[in-house]
């Protein structure tokens, strides 16, 4: 009962503290936001138009290293300053939190002072361990402080996908490799805080961090962390919840008022995912530095910092008070107008249905003809399946570059003529089909008038002139039929292009790091957990569409519409069109409302 109640104390404590130093805090945030991500990243695209390299992904690594050492270097640069830019951030808020702790009141400038003093420490072991700490341990242990600059770094749901489909041996490991990172993490919470506020090396400190997180000491911390998570994201769902049931009320009864309503309600949401970031970004250090000052691992107050130059109020002159109301005025219509433009401008967009591997609603096993046959007649824009080359240079409609999962034999689909693949039979949800030739599907969809979207899975293995014997045998059916065409390498939708400039050609993202990459492709596809309003308004700039996959709610498939994706991929074509049919009209300012506040970023 006691640590029940110790824990709400700080809590508190923490939420009653934290608010004089929402001005430090914001005014860094406001800076990682708006000037220095966006320099990194248009540095990160200076730097590749340079090296004449279109695109930044796993497949042009390789092009880089061999033929691009002035660009490996610069990018290498660009890594340590957005590394050196995590640090001065965690410094700064970690100083920020100390006093807070200690009751003492900090200038900007010195908060500043002190941690450029920091940055100036930091030594070869600090920076290894940093690495660890923050882009292994915490980020995938659950304890991510929400830097900015790591905000990117994301796990996308098709490997969650991938994982959970799966054999239960593979879940447990990845739960138990889960459930090991948040152990170290707490007990290695106070290393890297020991480095920055008592200069202690990288052995002692971590000794220190695994002496006083043991026990009663360990599940103490993590309860609290738990605890202080919750309840900003209780406070963040409560506020919206509350703006946007307000908004609804006045949208129904007093519809002349709903658009300055909503833009009212749109500023004060904005404020709140604000005070958000603050609340959650700081609460990970209250909880750390709290329990170092239980443990008695806090000391006492640095020597850079001087009270009464912390403690003196400096007078606001005429020129300070006249500064302040001009960039409150500048800041308000900026907001307003940008707030107004996005609530009467947007709407939803009608896309382009596509079926996933030409099954919906599991009528069928993937890429089957008996599911191409049935998924035809829901009309779909299009069928999207998979194709690969086989042993003998044919084609075979297949997803998986192994067939054991789906038939039984563990070999590639490279590894096997035609004809012995054609002998198999794919098993999938209780249902079963012949693995089938890419000749026969596409005389299927033919048949049924129904275009596809071709997916060609380029292996390593394939033979080099894979793709122009692809173009020659299939170029004419595809461009009569109205089909278009995808894929995950880079260099062979470049090809495509190339060869014909007829196809529609897309490239596959399976996510969105810096946005859309320079490209002579048509459209790109992207899994939709990391893509937002930004990316496809870069896109459409640039003459792109934009697919996203793989989309299988109702909720999901209406934020898709808003932000204006061109097309949706679906495992279930049937709820797309019907959610098109029901939810493609103009949405309410509530509606609105919601898909920014799940849109942001």
């Amino acid at each position: 009962m006691t640590y029940v109640k110790n824990s709400f104390l700080h809590l508190f404590r923490f939420l009653r503290s934290t608010m004089s130093y929402f001005r430090d805090v914001l005014l860094l945030h406001g800076f990682m936001l708006f000037i220095l991500l966006p320099f990194l990243t248009s540095l990160i695209k200076f730097i590749l138009r340079r090296g004449q390299i279109d695109y930044l992904s796993y497949d042009s690594i390789g092009i880089i290293l061999r033929d691009h050492p002035g660009v490996l270097l610069a990018l290498i640069a660009v890594l340590l300053a957005i590394l050196i830019g995590v640090f001065f951030e965690f410094t700064f808020l970690l100083i920020s939190v100390f006093f807070i702790k200690k009751k003492e009141p900090i200038s900007l400038r010195q908060l500043l002072r002190g941690t450029l003093i920091q940055l100036k420490k930091i030594r070869p072991s600090s920076i290894l361990f940093f690495l660890v700490y923050f882009l292994l341990v915490l980020p995938f242990g659950g304890l991510n402080f929400n830097s900015d600059l790591l905000a990117k770094v994301k796990i996308p749901a098709f490997i969650l996908d991938y994982i959970f489909a799966n054999r239960v041996a593979v879940i447990a490991s990845v739960v138990i490799a889960y459930l090991v990172l948040v152990y170290f993490s707490i007990r290695l919470i106070f290393a890297l805080p020991q480095m920055i506020l008592r200069d202690r090396r990288f052995g002692q400190a971590v000794k220190e961090s695994w002496q006083a997180t043991k026990g009663w000491n360990f599940l103490r911390l993590l309860g609290q962390f738990l605890l202080i998570s919750a309840a900003v994201m209780l406070l963040a769902s409560l506020s919206y919840g509350v703006v946007l049931l307000l908004l609804s009320l006045v949208e129904t009864n007093l519809p002349e008022y709903a658009l300055p309503g909503a833009v009212v309600a749109m500023t004060i949401m904005q404020f709140v995912f604000l005070a958000n970031i603050v609340l959650s970004t700081v609460g990970i250090f209250y909880i750390t530095i709290a329990s170092m000052d239980d443990s008695g691992l806090l000391t006492g107050l640095p020597e850079w910092f001087t009270k009464s130059a912390a403690g003196e109020k400096e007078a606001w002159s005429f020129g300070k008070v006249s500064l302040f109301v001009v960039v409150a005025i500048l800041f308000g219509i900026g907001v307003g107008t940008y707030n107004t433009n996005y609530l009467s401008n947007y709407s939803l967009k009608e896309p382009l249905t596509i079926s996933h591997r030409g099954v919906s609603n599991g009528n069928g096993v993937q890429n089957s003809l008996d599911a191409l046959q049935k998924t035809a007649r829901l009309h779909p824009s299009y069928v999207e399946m998979d194709v690969q080359e086989t042993k003998d240079q044919q084609f075979v409609v297949m997803h998986d570059f192994n067939l054991k999962a789906l038939t039984g034999v563990d070999k590639r689909p490279n590894q096997l003529n035609l004809a012995e693949l054609e002998d198999l039979q794919v098993t999938e949800n209780g249902k079963s089909a012949p693995l089938v030739s890419f000749d026969d599907y596409l005389a299927e969809a033919e048949a049924a008038d129904q275009p596809l979207l071709i997916e060609i899975k380029a292996t390593p293995q394939d033979s080099p002139d894979m793709v122009e014997r692809f173009v020659e045998k299939y170029k004419d059916t595809i461009l009569a039929h109205q089909s278009i065409l995808q894929t995950l390498d880079f260099d062979v939708a470049t090809k495509l292009k190339e060869l014909v400039p007829e196809f529609y050609v897309g490239y596959i993202m399976p996510f969105n790091i810096v946005g859309p990459p320079i490209s002579k492709v048509d459209f790109f596809t992207i899994e939709y957990t990391t893509l937002n309003r930004n990316f496809i308004d870069a896109a459409h700039d640039d003459g792109k569409d934009v697919f996203v996959w793989t989309v299988n709610d109702e909720d999901t498939m209406t934020r898709m519409m808003f932000y204006g994706v061109d097309g949706i991929v679906t495992d279930n074509v049937d709820l797309l069109q019907q959610t098109i049919k029901t939810d493609l009209k103009d949405p309410t300012y509530a509606d609105k409302l919601f898909y920014f506040v799940t849109g942001i970023g």
